[in-house]
């Protein structure tokens, strides 16, 4: 069985509730499915202990699932709106059930509750090619069935178009920052090794801030603007499911913003091909060809892609995990990163025209 917002084995490694605590959540859902018209049997906890919390509620007319949104207000608003409207669009999306007062969410203290239609399925698995085909092909049918979303009066628009040159800066000047960091530590190995090769990967990051603002970025900005579409920002295997129907679901579209569509599509590929130590050429192309098959992209579009897929988030990721998470890595762990972002640019390189 699998939840529709997240994988539960997962999930539940990652924070083990107490009985007292999960006693507590169980009183909490049951006070807010009162805002709703349904007769509850019982309540499940599916994910605690984080700021988003999943119940699975177990009614006379089978199971919804009832979440409490981890976001700010506004950002919960523009999300649940848009979930919303692709559900009643059709989008293989979980419907949002309102509430008795005909609201699609219920406000308790700081935080706002959603009930949503159950989803039975699996996650998919992306060492099988059908699976990865699928998935693909479900992130491109998301993205052109969010056309036309606008969120209602009063809720702000959450966008990131035209904002890729300045993530770039700002991450260019946080790994300059944490070479002073790593000059602190002498005798620390990863910090050793930071800086010895991080000016390379630096540059490499302002060369493609560069080549991004040389590129139809900008023009591209423009035209999406007009009729933008939805991105999801966290989208993979915890956030997709294949329906008992034989049919994608996208779950899980907390953090969804307005932005080009191959945002996505590094968001999912880079760190995938990440995980295995050499660039996986078959695979890159197998999940850009499914995308494809649904939604094409021009050259020019895919220039973009590739240029933004060449700037060292991995590897920007792998060292703020080291200095802001204070997480123990190891000089390994930032050697395999370094050597990732080299065999990436050799290949994307050989891409880019």
């Amino acid at each position: 069985m699998e939840d529709n917002n997240h994988n539960q084995e997962e999930n539940s490694a990652e924070y083990l509730l107490t009985p007292e605590e999960e006693q507590k959540l169980i009183s909490l859902a049951e006070t807010i499915i009162k805002n709703w018209e349904v007769t509850v049997n019982s309540v499940e906890v599916i994910q605690g202990g984080q700021m988003a919390i999943v119940w699975k509620i177990h009614t006379t007319e089978g199971p919804i699932c009832l979440k409490r949104i981890h976001r700010p207000e506004k950002k919960a608003l523009f999300s649940i709106n848009a979930q919303n409207y692709l559900a009643l669009k059709g989008m293989r999306v979980p419907g949002i059930i309102p509430n008795k007062n005909g609201i699609l969410y219920t406000k308790h203290g700081p935080f706002l509750f959603v009930v949503y239609e159950w989803i039975e399925g699996r996650p998919f698995e992306l060492t099988v090619q059908e699976d990865l085909e699928f998935i693909m092909k479900g992130l491109a049918e998301f993205h052109t069935a969010s056309v036309g979303y606008r969120p209602p009066e009063g809720v702000p628009i959450f966008t990131k178009l035209g904002r890729w040159p300045n993530h770039y800066i700002k991450r260019c000047q946080q790994m300059e920052t944490w070479k002073i960091l790593a000059k602190s530590l002498p005798d620390d190995p990863f910090s050793k090794l930071y800086l010895a090769e991080a000016d390379f990967f630096i540059k490499e990051g302002r060369d493609t801030l560069k080549r991004l603002v040389e590129s139809e970025y900008l023009d591209w900005v423009g035209t999406v603007k007009a009729m933008p579409n939805l991105c999801h920002q966290d989208y993979g295997t915890g956030n997709s499911l294949l329906g008992d129907d034989g049919q994608i679901w996208v779950i899980d579209l907390d953090t969804v913003s307005f932005d080009l569509p191959i945002r996505d599509l590094r968001k999912m590929i880079i760190p995938l091909l990440d995980t295995t130590g050499v660039w996986n050429e078959e695979q890159f192309n197998i999940m850009i060809n499914a995308y494809e098959s649904v939604s094409p992209l021009t050259e020019k579009q895919k220039e973009i892609m590739f240029i933004d897929m060449l700037f060292p988030y991995e590897l920007y990721d792998v060292i703020r995990e080291r200095y802001v998470r204070k997480s123990p890595l190891l000089e390994t762990e930032l050697a395999e990163a370094f050597e990732y972002e080299r065999i990436k640019s050799g290949a994307l390189n050989q891409l880019i025209k």
